[in-house]
């Protein structure tokens, strides 16, 4: 009889638990999430009800580290429904673009990862990647994933989805492989949320208390005391945030030179906005992405948020960088998902590299469905 229920998850190359958090919002239950980074470890132990494991799944052992692990977490490896994670796609993203070939490092992980996957032998399997995986070496990625899924046992569906279309305030783009043993699989089209779509960054992050020119702020503030009239967005990422505290709300400090060049930049504008006599430092201006120095439009889902310290991204009305729980708003991270961590830098590199949790969400939810379906035509 085929399983049509999945309900516990196993996490591999977990990060900072984005993926995590929007299952376990979806319904499922989280046993343990595994990752090499101890920041990303210690954030995924501080938000999740499980011991996570910190490891490196290309070394030898590493299943049985797993195995230890749901054991210790109350569970046994048969009872795992579904294996969800990201290989790390620095291998595949716009940053690396001459990593195109098979041989580069990075990208040897998606393929550990099905290795686990067919060791856990799961009902069913979520990856996650940047788009670009799907062309890159005449799509030998793409093909190589789908075929190591279909002779595990899987049928599969793959696409790219727009996370603004489901309650994400940011333009971002990913692929997600879905397989499973039972049903055909299939992929959201669209987000369902009791809130307006698509969110704008002035209804996620405006209600957020104001920091200093140039950077500053710190871990625990309070809210703005003027908040009346937030948005349906902001109301749900406050959700169980006690005491009116917001935490990680703190930005980069900047130089004064830096500063100055924020004066010069509209909403929606860039890098490209700054006189050149203040922008010396950049002698190769051919090859300075538009990201770079971009400020956003409060009017609009904000572009994509990645390691937002880096590309510079500038506060749509204040002279500063966003803020570490500014970006994780853009992330739709709640504002009790608190995010730990060695360093601030650690901090920011974290949601930038996570999953929103709001489109992690409408996924499981589209599992939940697709199990619906099936267990009514099989009656």
């Amino acid at each position: 009889m085929p399983k049509t229920e999945l309900k516990n998850v196993i996490d591999i190359f977990c990060g900072a638990g984005g993926l995590s958090a929007g299952f376990s919002k979806a319904g499922y239950n989280i046993i343990t999430g595994i990752d090499n980074n101890e920041n990303s470890i210690e954030t995924f132990r501080a938000n999740h009800d499980c011991e996570p494991i910190v490891g490196d799944i290309q070394r030898e052992g590493a299943i049985s580290d797993i195995k230890d692990s749901v054991s210790q977490n109350g569970s046994n490896i048969e009872n795992v429904d579904l294996v969800i994670g990201g290989p790390p796609c620095r291998g595949f993203s716009m940053a690396n673009v001459r990593s195109d070939s098979a041989e580069h490092p990075l990208n040897e992980l998606p393929a550990r990862f099905l290795e686990i996957v067919q060791e856990i032998n799961p009902e069913a399997v979520l990856i996650e990647n940047v788009p670009r995986l799907l062309t890159i070496a005449d799509g030998k990625f793409k093909e190589s994933i789908i075929a190591r899924l279909e002779e595990m046992g899987y049928s599969t569906t793959h696409g790219v989805l727009e996370a603004e279309k489901f309650g994400v305030p940011q333009k971002r783009r990913r692929v997600f492989f879905i397989g499973h043993k039972s049903v055909e699989p299939e992929l959201p089209t669209q987000g369902e949320f009791k809130f307006q779509m698509p969110v704008t960054v002035k209804q996620a992050i405006s209600d957020l208390p104001e920091l200093p020119t140039g950077g500053g702020g710190e871990m625990r503030m309070e809210y703005s005391p003027n908040n009346s009239g937030i948005s349906e967005y902001v109301a749900k990422m406050r959700r169980n945030e006690k005491k009116s505290i917001v935490m990680n709300h703190r930005t980069t400090r900047n130089q004064e030179k830096t500063y100055r060049r924020f004066k010069h930049i509209p909403q929606g504008g860039n890098w490209r906005d700054i006189p050149e006599d203040l922008m010396k430092n950049y002698t190769n201006r051919q090859q300075t992405h538009d990201h770079i120095y971009q400020r956003l439009d409060e009017d609009e889902p904000a572009k994509t948020v990645a390691n937002f310290r880096k590309q510079m991204i500038v506060h749509p009305t204040q002279n500063r960088l966003l803020s570490v729980r500014e970006a994780a708003r853009l992330q739709s991270f709640p504002d009790d998902y608190h995010f730990k961590g060695s360093s601030f830098n650690a901090r920011q590199q974290m949601v930038g590299d996570a999953v929103p949790v709001n489109l992690a969400y409408s996924i499981g939810k589209s599992l939940q469905n697709c199990h619906a379906t099936s267990e009514i035509s099989s009656v």
